[in-house]
């Protein structure tokens, strides 16, 4: 039978190996982690994440910040974001001024002088000349070749005037340089326009537009 003192010395002993236990766990937890930060550490080293704003290399516990400080965080929402406009203009449908993304006329007078009445046919070749116009017309704005002095409206007239079975043609295509303006436009038949392609094939008397800046 165990006296008390055994029964002490029991509890105590059982403490300690409970004890050691934990030690154990935490030291081979330690251990673990070491070595898994040991097998991605060099591979970070090799192509590491740089603060963006003073260009810091982040340290591989921050690796998946942005900034390696928060006054680099402020200065950088501060000043170094480049701010966009959330819409891009677009021509308006009679005569092709840019206007607010939500609004198809510029004035009440283009949107008056638009509700032409049209039969069907006419109506839906005005839409496609429009369509094409509007494309046009951001191809060469992502490009940067509509000159500031393009005359927008008789640009969109161009468009509106061509009739069924005909196509607006950049003489000198946008694809080579060309500009978007009233020289640079011609009629061609569908089939013309495409056995033309990319190509130039110039209208009579026709003399390449200058581009102003």
């Amino acid at each position: 039978m165990v006296g008390p003192l055994g029964l002490e010395l029991n509890s105590n002993m059982k403490k300690l190996i409970s004890q050691r236990k934990l030690e154990a766990n935490r030291k081979n937890s330690v251990l673990g982690s070491q070595a898994t930060k040991d097998k991605f550490l060099q591979p970070y080293l090799a192509s590491p994440n740089h603060c963006k704003m003073c260009g810091t290399m982040l340290p591989f516990e921050k690796k998946k910040n942005a900034f390696c400080s928060k006054s680099c965080a402020a200065t950088f929402n501060n000043t170094g974001r480049v701010r966009v406009p959330k819409y891009e203009k677009v021509p308006c449908q009679h005569c092709g001024t840019l206007v607010s993304h939500n609004k198809k006329y510029c004035s009440i007078t283009c949107s008056s002088t638009s509700r032409t009445k049209y039969t069907p046919k006419e109506a839906e070749q005005v839409r496609k000349n429009r369509t094409r116009e509007a494309s046009a017309a951001y191809r060469a704005k992502l490009r940067n070749q509509t000159p500031p002095d393009a005359d927008r409206k008789a640009i969109a007239e161009f468009y509106a005037n061509c009739q069924k079975g005909y196509e607006v043609d950049h003489i000198i295509p946008i694809s080579k340089g060309g500009l978007h303006t009233l020289s640079n436009l011609q009629y061609l038949t569908i089939t013309e326009n495409r056995k033309k392609g990319s190509k130039m094939v110039p209208a009579e008397g026709f003399e390449p537009p200058i581009l102003r800046l």
